[in-house]
Formats: C-alpha cells, sequence, structure tokens
C-alpha cells in the first residue's frame, strides 16, 4: 500500500470517526460495506493510550486511582480482555440470532463506538484539574455520561450492522449482556474454586509432612 493510499484510507476513517459522533447510523452503514479493521486497532491503541493519560492527568482529589499505585499492565488487561470478550458473545449471540454481522464487523463497530471516550476522556481530565473535591459530583456525571454515549452506539451498531428492529436489538443487547455476565461468573467461580482446592492440597501437604518429620 503506497503513502497515497494510507492517506486516503486514513481521511476516510477520519470522517468515518467524526460521523459517529453525529451520524451514527449513516457512519454505521458505511461501515459495514467498507473493511475498516486496521482503523478497529489504532482505535484500540488510542483508547489505551487515553486511559493512561487520563491516570495520570486527572486531579488527585478526584480519581480514586492515584498514578503512584495505578498498575499500567492491569489496566490494559481490564480494558482490552472485557472488550474482546463483550465482542465474542456479542457476535454468538447475534450468530444465532440471524444477524448478519461478521466478527471484524462488530469489533470494528465496537471500537468506534469508543471514540466518545477517546475525544473527551482527556479534555475531562483536564477540568478536574480546577475542580474542587465538592464537584466531583460533575465530574461523575460527565463521566457517565460519555460512556451512556459509548452504550448508545454499541446499540446503534448492533441494530444498523444486523438489521434488527429496535425491539429485537434491545432483546439481543441484554442477551449478550447477559452472556458476557455468565462467562465471566463462570471463569471466576472457576478459578475460586481452584484456588480453594490449591489451598487444601497445600495445608494438606504441610501436615502430611510435619507428621512424617515427627
Amino acid at each position: 500500500m503506497n503513502a497515497t493510499a494510507v492517506k486516503q484510507s486514513g481521511m476516510r476513517s477520519l470522517r468515518l470517526g467524526v460521523a459517529i459522533l453525529f451520524h451514527p447510523v449513516d457512519a454505521y452503514e458505511e461501515l459495514q460495506k467498507n473493511k475498516h479493521l486496521m482503523s478497529a486497532f489504532v482505535l484500540i491503541l488510542l483508547t489505551l493510550c487515553v486511559r493512561i493519560v487520563t491516570i495520570y492527568m486527572t486531579s488527585f482529589h478526584i480519581t480514586s486511582l492515584q498514578p503512584e499505585y495505578a498498575d499500567l499492565n492491569l489496566e490494559i488487561i481490564r480494558f482490552v480482555v472485557p472488550l474482546v470478550s463483550g465482542v465474542i458473545a456479542c457476535y454468538l449471540i447475534t450468530a444465532i440470532m440471524d444477524g448478519e454481522a461478521y466478527f471484524s464487523q462488530i469489533l470494528t463497530a465496537m471500537s468506534y463506538a469508543l471514540i466518545p471516550y477517546i475525544v473527551f476522556a482527556i479534555p475531562l481530565a483536564a477540568i478536574s484539574l480546577v475542580l474542587s473535591r465538592g464537584e466531583l459530583g460533575l465530574y461523575n456525571s460527565i463521566n457517565l455520561l460519555i460512556w451512556l454515549w459509548v452504550a448508545l452506539l454499541i446499540f446503534i451498531q448492533l441494530k444498523v450492522l444486523n438489521d434488527y428492529s429496535f425491539k429485537k436489538s434491545v432483546g439481543v443487547l441484554l442477551l449478550s449482556i447477559f452472556a458476557f455476565i455468565t462467562f465471566w461468573g463462570t471463569v471466576g467461580l472457576v478459578f475460586s474454586l481452584t484456588n480453594h482446592v490449591l489451598q487444601f492440597v497445600r495445608e494438606v501437604s504441610i501436615e502430611i509432612r510435619y507428621l512424617w518429620e515427627n
């Protein structure tokens, strides 16, 4: 791919990103017609970068996560793992429910849904520097609005990419959320049981060794 093609692809992705904010239905219809998988990875990387910047920029009396205690590797895992598992859950449910979207389209659409966070998280972190502790409610309200915007875009992409009715879109979204929660609930339960079994085996081995030595 030559430099001109890369530039044109970048401009198309940029226009699509702007359209996602103001005309999401049209933008997702355009996304459905063309491949933008590379843009998805760029947006995910940008989201991670924005998250790291906001950790260090947000005022210390506003945030509950202080930079000196932040584990950047954990923050990346906390974002990437839910995103990927959410895409998988959404894809599996839509495949069962006569959906039309491919896995790559859902991944790309989910990535574009993060644009409100990418655009507004850093300005919000900058605003926090001039807010007092008493204005924490304002900060939290704006942050909630950003994530509600992201959730709305996820709903719109689900409806548009799969050509669902509004009612069916709501049902599929709820099923996807249920599948997501069930999966991670099962993982947590298995992890907890495995940890208890290992702890029991360890204690038994210590007791046996103690009895053997005495």
